[in-house]
């Protein structure tokens, strides 16, 4: 093995210090290492994006066309699949470990002079250090958890962006979606532009009274834009003051990801300072990449799709995805795996949702930090009486391989439940 020359080992070790089971909400310690920085998060215009799912998605395809018009956009998002430098993007390119290295040791010399941060704070900290230092056009940044006190809302944004609203996160964010939807609509700013992609409702209610109580304009979904894709997988979107863009082939695969790219279109749209044109838009689209959403390879004879669905509102998509793919391939094997942070969420409910579309289930533990659904918890479920064609591997490694075997050649294996089982199987399967 080669000697880490970058010295990032050491700095990420020292980084996973602060890696814990739990969140830290509020702005006090990043608005505290901010200002000992002089503000980098002010150098810049911004674009924020928070919501349920979709955000990542919706970030990669703004970020996408930014760059196709030749902006040097900044791009943070998070959690990363296998390594901490996915979190940190200039258009395609992740950030090099040495320069990475140098950001975490210049924030832990912060750190270690008094101030306090989480590992999410930190690592946002980094973000907006480096957008300020290699001089970013735009910064797109993606929250963490919720919105008015995630770390990123410190940023006074171009374009609010809200992707859809459902339970999540209950113990942090509230237990209904009115309360949920407060938090997310927490990084709405007076005057500034929100793009919105949810759905008729009461968090719908809420996130358009907060925008009017602020002055805020703001652009739904399917009323002040919408979209349509033909036969060919080819989409035309249609915006304010008749405009229309025909020929857009998302990069990104499944219906959800094509609501993400209409979603991702309007926000660059009400970017005044930036000149986009329609090509940038059709190009930005079609090079859009999000690894492990929707993601699918060919291995070992067999076709693999990874998708990081973690909730029933993305397993509602997932299961449309696989619709889509059961006239080509039919899915055979669900390799799963869930961690439960906050203690609430109902795993047995998600496995439920989208067992019936598999043939086998294999259940594992997910790699990570966070707080994992063990073997050991899914053999106590009473729903495990009703999966009968289940079986509970509890190391990953193990449990990818027993679903490999268990797969048919050209059939479909689909890991999904958990972002770091993702990860680590595509490290094995991907580029």
């Amino acid at each position: 093995m080669e000697a880490d020359s970058s010295g990032l080992g050491p700095a990420l070790k020292y980084l996973d210090r602060f890696q814990f089971h739990g969140f830290r909400l509020g702005l006090e310690r990043m608005d505290a290492i901010l200002s000992a920085l002089d503000n980098p998060h002010t150098a810049y215009p911004c674009i924020h994006v928070a919501g349920t799912n979709g955000k990542g998605s919706t970030c990669a395809v703004i970020n996408s066309i930014l760059t196709s018009a030749g902006y040097r956009a900044g791009f943070y998002s998070s959690p990363h699949l296998f390594r901490l430098n996915e979190r940190f993007r200039i258009g395609a390119y992740l950030i090099d470990d040495k320069t990475l290295s140098l950001l975490l040791n210049r924030i832990r010399s912060f750190i270690e002079a008094g101030y306090e941060l989480s590992y999410f704070e930190y690592t946002t900290a980094v973000a907006m250090l480096w957008f300020r230092e290699i001089g970013v056009d735009v910064a797109i940044f993606e929250t963490g958890l919720g919105g008015r006190l995630d770390a990123t809302n410190v940023v006074m944004p171009e374009v609010s962006v809200i992707t859809n609203i459902a339970l999540e996160h209950q113990s942090y964010l509230g237990d209904t979606l009115q309360k949920i939807a407060f938090e997310k609509a927490g990084i709405i700013k007076p005057g500034r532009p929100v793009v919105c992609s949810v759905e008729h409702g009461p968090a719908l209610e809420v996130i358009e009274a907060r925008a009017k109580e602020l002055g805020a304009p703001f652009y739904l979904a399917g009323r002040d834009y919408s979209f349509e894709m033909d036969q060919d997988g080819k989409m035309t979107w249609r915006g304010l003051c008749s405009d229309e863009i025909t020929g857009i082939t998302p990069g990104l695969s499944g219906r959800h990801q094509a609501s993400n790219t209409a979603l991702a279109i309007a926000a660059v749209k009400v970017l005044d300072r930036f000149e986009i044109e329609k090509s940038n838009i059709v190009d930005g689209c079609a090079n859009a990449t999000w690894p492990g959403r929707g993601e699918i390879f060919q291995y070992r004879g067999r076709r693999l799709l990874l998708d990081g669905a973690h909730n029933l509102h993305g397993i509602e998509a997932l299961k449309a995805m696989l619709s889509e793919l059961s006239s080509e391939t039919e899915p055979e094997v669900l390799l799963w795996a869930c961690s439960d942070e906050g203690g609430d969420k109902d795993f047995s409910k998600m496995l439920g949702e989208i067992a019936p579309v598999f043939r086998n289930i294999i259940i594992t533990e997910p790699p990570g930090p966070r707080k994992p659904v063990t073997v050991e918890m899914w053999s106590k479920s009473p729903d495990m009486d009703s999966l009968m064609h289940a079986r509970l591997v509890k190391e990953w490694q193990d449990a990818f391989e027993k679903a490999m075997e268990a797969c048919s050649e050209n059939g479909l294996v689909c890991v999904a439940g958990s972002l770091y089982l993702v990860g680590s199987v595509r490290a094995v399967v991907g580029p």
